[in-house]
C-alpha cells in the first residue's frame, strides 16, 4: 500500500467496503474504490458510526518552503516605532522597516502583538524585491475597518524573491464601513511579481480574498490557512507556475463564487497554467472547495492528494463554457458528499486524468488517509 507524500500517520486502521451510492446526474463524477482510514484515539467529538472517516490538520502546519534569506540583516519593526498594541496605526513603522530591508536579501521581523494597518490606496504595506517579511507567532496585521471596495494588507507587485512567513492577517469584514465590493484582499500578488514565497501565514476575515495571484509567475503558498473570508480563500487570475501545498481553505462565504480556490481568468487573454495544489484540505465553503473556469485559458493543472467536505456546488467544480480548460489531472483526493467532482462544458479534461480518488459518507478532522495501490479511473455518469 503506498502512502502519500506528507506526514501520515496511523493511531488505528479500519478497511471500509465499497459505498453503495446512487447514480448521479450527467457530467458528476463518482469513485467505487475501498478505502482505509484512520480513527482517533478516544475522542468523543468523532463520529462513532463505522463508515465515518477521521482526518485531520495537524500534519499541515509548519511545513513551509521559503529559502533561508539571502542576507543575515535583520529589521525589528520595533526599531521604527511600532507599537503593535492593537490600537496605534502601525503602517508607517512598517514601511519604513520594508523600505530599509529592500534588495539586501535581509529581513524584517515582526514580534508579538497586533499592528493595525491602513490597507486602502497608495498608505498599503508594499513589499519590495530581495527581501523576507517574518511574522513571529503571535503577530498579527490587522486591517483598520475602512470603508473601500478595495484594499489590501500585504501588497507585491512588480518585484521577485519575496518571502513572508509566518504569522496572521486579519481582515475587518465585520467592521466594514460599507455593503458594497469584493476585493479588500489579504495578499495581493500581481503586476509580473515573481519568485514569491508564502509560506505559514493565515489571511482571515478579509472582505474579499485571503490571497490573490494575477500576472506572476513562481508563486508558492506552501501551509497557509485562508479562513472566513467573503468571497475566496485564494484567487487566480493569470500566472505560469503556482504550488498550493500543506494548506487550509475552509468556511468562504459571503458573495460569490465563495470557492476555497478560484482559477478564474477575467479576460479571454489570460492564462492560467502549470499549477499544483497538493496535501491540502477544503472545508465548509460556500462555493466549491476548488473551482476552475473563467474567460481565458486553464491548462496543466494537478491536483492531489487533497481533502474536500461540505463544499458546493461540489468539491471541484470546473466549468469551461466562457473559456479553454484541459490537461486538468485530479488523483488521490478523498471527497464527502454527493457532488464531488462535478464538470460542465469541458470536453478536454478527460476521464483518464481523473483516478484513484475516494468517496467517502462521513469523515470527521483528526487522523489522515492513505489510498489502495490501484483504483480505476473515474467516468461520468450518464
Amino acid at each position: 500500500m503506498s502512502i502519500i507524500v506528507g506526514a501520515v500517520f496511523l493511531i488505528a486502521c479500519i478497511l471500509f467496503p465499497e459505498p453503495t451510492v446512487q447514480r448521479a446526474p450527467s457530467g458528476v463524477y463518482k469513485t467505487a474504490a475501498s478505502l482505509v482510514g484512520y480513527v482517533a484515539n478516544n475522542d468523543p467529538k468523532v463520529d462513532s458510526r463505522p463508515d465515518a472517516v477521521v482526518v485531520t490538520e495537524s500534519p499541515l502546519r509548519g511545513r513551509g518552503c521559503a529559502k533561508a534569506p539571502a542576507s543575515s540583516l535583520v529589521v525589528t519593526v520595533k526599531d521604527w516605532g511600532a507599537k503593535g498594541d492593537g490600537r496605534a496605526d502601525d503602517t508607517a513603522a512598517l514601511q519604513n522597516a520594508i523600505d530599509e530591508i529592500a534588495g539586501t536579501g535581509g529581513t524584517v521581523f515582526v514580534p508579538d502583538g497586533t499592528y493595525m494597518v491602513d490597507a486602502v490606496g497608495e498608505k498599503r504595506l508594499t513589499l519590495k524585491s530581495d527581501m523576507t517579511l517574518k511574522l513571529s507567532k503571535g503577530a498579527i496585521l490587522k486591517a483598520i475597518p475602512n470603508s473601500s471596495a478595495y484594499y489590501s494588507l500585504l501588497t507585491i507587485s512588480g518585484v521577485s524573491n519575496v518571502n513572508v512567513v509566518g504569522g496572521t492577517l486579519e481582515g475587518e469584514r465585520k467592521e466594514h464601513k460599507d455593503k458594497s465590493g469584493e476585493w479588500g484582499m489579504g495578499i495581493f500578488i500581481d503586476r509580473g511579481a515573481k519568485h514569491i514565497t508564502i509560506s505559514g501565514v493565515s489571511s482571515k476575515d478579509m472582505w474579499g480574498d485571503g490571497f490573490y495571484v494575477q500576472g506572476a509567475t513562481d508563486v508558492k503558498l506552501c501551509s497557509v490557512i485562508a479562513d472566513n473570508n467573503r468571497r475566496q480563500g485564494l484567487s487566480i487570475i493569470a500566472a505560469n507556475g503556482v504550488l498550493v501545498t500543506n494548506s487550509v481553505f475552509r468556511n468562504t462565504q459571503g458573495t460569490r463564487p465563495s470557492a476555497g480556490i478560484d482559477l478564474e481568468p477575467d479576460q479571454a487573454t489570460q492564462k492560467i497554467t502549470n499549477v499544483r495544489i497538493e496535501n491540502s484540505q477544503f472545508f465548509d465553503n460556500a462555493g466549491a472547495g476548488i473551482q476552475i473556469g473563467g474567460r481565458g485559458r486553464v491548462a496543466e493543472v494537478e491536483i492531489t492528494s487533497n481533502v474536500f467536505g461540505s463544499n458546493h456546488p461540489g468539491g471541484i467544480y470546473i466549468v469551461g463554457k466562457q473559456g479553454q480548460v484541459s490537461d486538468i489531472a485530479i488523483r488521490r483526493n478523498v471527497f464527502r458528499g454527493k457532488r464531488r467532482i462535478v464538470i460542465k462544458d469541458a470536453p478536454a479534461v478527460l476521464a483518464s486524468a481523473i483516478c484513484d480518488n475516494q468517496y467517502v459518507p462521513y469523515f470527521r478532522m483528526v487522523g489522515w488517509l492513505s489510498w489502495p495501490e490501484e483504483s480505476p479511473c473515474e467516468s461520468p455518469q450518464s
